[in-house]
């Protein structure tokens, strides 16, 4: 990716975030960190075109909370608020707060009675999370409202396991039920809880596996920096 393609994606983020966060671009001046460029370029692609349709759709408010420049986070961990995440309010209700690589408690550590001591597999990375307000640590499957996952890189059956995975983590097959959102993405889920689990993906070919993986709750979407 060249500087100049950098620079316009950058511009193109920095535009969304005003017109629909109220985050003045001195603000968005240092996005992004050299490390890992392409992959967190693409998560903050992702994440403005998240807050835009839950603005436009859902008629949220979103703010920014946090330090003085934006800067996504490298590494996933626990709640870490010194890093600057996203608030969400339905009129003067704080609704809900966004984080970025953060990591959760899955269903499989619930189910295991929950034990202070976590090994590796009671927690997993979300790149982008719509929580319910005011967690900290590690949140529970049961406070995530929306997970998401960015993949920047060619579709393969693997990562389709991975995601369905991934989605059993967060919740257990149900009749649908409604989520918590009106319109967008989905005002029903498949899902216990009630969880909206989506994938963003550079390459088109992801479309070929919409239709199974909405049966269990997972929302693919191709996207493309632009």
């Amino acid at each position: 990716m060249t500087e100049s393609e950098i620079a316009r994606i950058k511009k193109q983020i920095t535009v969304i975030l005003k017109a629909h966060m109220r985050v003045s671009p001195a603000r968005t001046q240092n996005l992004l960190p050299t490390k890992s460029l392409q992959g967190k370029l693409y998560e903050a692609h992702v994440l403005a075109t998240i807050c835009e349709n839950l603005v436009i759709h859902e008629g949220f408010k979103i703010s920014l909370v946090g330090g003085g420049i934006l800067t996504l986070r490298q590494k996933g961990g626990q709640i870490n608020r010194n890093y600057p995440y996203f608030q969400v309010w339905k009129n003067e209700t704080l609704y809900g707060e966004i984080f970025t690589d953060i990591y959760f408690a899955t269903l499989s550590y619930q189910m295991r009675g929950a034990p202070a001591s976590k090994t590796k597999g009671d927690y997993h990375e979300l790149d982008i999370a719509l929580l319910q307000p005011n967690q900290t640590g590690y949140p529970k499957h049961t406070k995530v409202m929306l997970a998401v996952e960015c993949k920047n890189t060619s579709i393969k059956k693997s990562i389709i396991r991975e995601l369905l995975g991934f989605r059993r983590e967060l919740s257990l097959l149900q009749i649908l039920k409604p989520t918590n959102f009106s319109v967008w993405p989905t005002n029903l889920t498949p899902s216990e809880p009630n969880s909206v689990h989506m994938a963003y993906c550079s390459d088109n070919r992801i479309s070929r596996y919409a239709c199974n993986c909405l049966k269990f709750g997972t929302i693919l979407k191709h996207h493309r920096m632009y």
